[in-house]
């Protein structure tokens, strides 16, 4: 694999962690959803830090793609 789609590929991946990662902290959680993550240990993001990562790993994710089709 080149070293191009390579990157591409951990970029890729890194941007949709980082989108499930805000997704699954989100601000606008169902109270079910908040109380379980509280009681696992886990956080709720600010709405400011939930944007900011959700951008953050779209930026990602397509860029990671583009270098991917690019090759």
């Amino acid at each position: 694999m080149k070293k191009n789609k390579q990157t591409g590929t951990i970029l890729a991946l890194i941007g949709a962690f980082v989108i499930y990662w805000a997704q699954t902290h989100s601000p606008k959680a169902k109270p079910g959803q908040i109380v379980g993550n509280e009681l696992s240990g886990s956080y709720t993001m600010s709405e400011t830090s939930y944007y900011i990562s959700l951008i953050a790993g779209i930026v990602l994710a397509v860029y990671g793609i583009y270098k991917i089709v690019k090759g």
